[in-house]
Parts: C-alpha cells; structure tokens; sequence
C-alpha cells in the first residue's frame, strides 16, 4: 500500500516567528516565482491568511505546494508532493520531498525580509500523507510506514534519538507522524547535505 505513496508532505514548525503577519511571505513568494528560486516550476501564491488554523500563505507549484501553514494550530514551513516523486523506494520519496522543502527553508531563513524575524525547529517535523488510498490513516499504514520512516530519520538524523507520535484517532483525517528529536537538530544547509 505505502509503497505507491507519493503524495507525501513534510512540515517543520516554527522555533521564531509565529507572530510575524501571514501576509509578509506574500512579496516574498512572488520573488521566488520571479527570480526562480527553487527547483520547482512556481506559478502562483495563495492567501488563506483569513482562515483559522489553515494553510496560511501558499507557493503554488507544479510538483507540490510550499507554505507558510497552520493547520492544527502551529506555524510551521511545509512542503507536499502533488504528483509522482523520483525514487525507488518510499525512503527515496520522503528524501526528495524533505530536500524540497529543507531548500526553501533555507532561503526563508535566509531572506532579508526574514532571517532576524523567524527560524524554524528541525527537531520538531510532521510527515504527513496526502492520499488516502495509499495511505489511509489506519494501523495498517503505520505498521507499513514505521520502518521506511525510521530508515529515512537515520539518513537525515544519523545517531540521533527521537520520539515517533501517530495519531490514528480518526480514520477519516490524514495519515500523519510527529517525529520529536530529543536533542537540537542541526540547520537545514547541514540537513540538506545528507540528503
């Protein structure tokens, strides 16, 4: 089931920066899109800032969706699949996909606009499925999904403790993992350099 997953998200909550005005990345976004920043075709930014607990501000993208999100009450920088993602293996996707989003992490970061303003926490992540055929929010899944996880968190956190939470309290919401490093993680250059 979880091997033909590609619909996959990573976000990496907020360490600073959850007061900053949702409406800030706008100008930010249409200069990535201008001056093609990331690897992904980037067509357009959405403004969902009017919603509660929603998706916040979006990088619309061909291959996936870029956010400033906060979905389930935390701020956070996510980045989903919307297509099929290059890799063998779900171990191979889940890289690609945290590669995607640790770039566009590190130009957040990195941005005039925001480097004294923000930082995320990559010790704090939420993987998610955005498919509910290959993906179901089910024990199934996460018995399928554990050890692919594990396998990815040793690539991208090599030696380093962690605490795994699935929440499968309602099938009918997204499959979804917190994953909790019990020491602080390092940047996202340090990061991307693994993957």
């Amino acid at each position: 089931m979880t091997a033909d997953l590609h619909r996959i998200g990573i976000k990496f909550f907020n360490k600073t920066g959850q007061d900053v005005p949702l409406t800030d990345f706008i100008p930010i976004f249409h200069h990535w899109i201008q001056d093609k920043k990331l690897d992904d075709l980037l067509i357009d930014v959405a403004d969902y800032s009017h919603v509660p607990a929603g998706p916040g501000t979006m990088l619309i993208a061909h291959e996936g969706n870029y956010a400033v999100d906060e979905t389930g009450g935390r701020r956070g920088f996510l980045y989903y699949s919307k297509h099929e993602v290059p890799g063998a293996t779900l171990a191979d996707r889940l890289a690609v996909v945290c590669r995607r989003n640790l770039a566009a992490c590190k130009l957040l970061e990195e941005d005039e606009e925001t480097k004294d303003r923000m930082s995320l926490d990559y010790g704090q992540i939420e993987i998610f499925s955005n498919d509910r055929l290959h993906g179901p929010n089910t024990d199934e899944t996460w018995a399928e999904f554990e050890p692919v996880l594990k396998e990815f968190l040793e690539k991208l956190f090599p030696g380093t403790a962690y605490d795994l939470e699935h929440d499968d309290s309602d099938p009918r919401e997204r499959f979804r993992v917190t994953v909790s490093l019990k020491s602080d993680a390092e940047k996202a250059e340090e990061l991307l350099a693994r993957l």
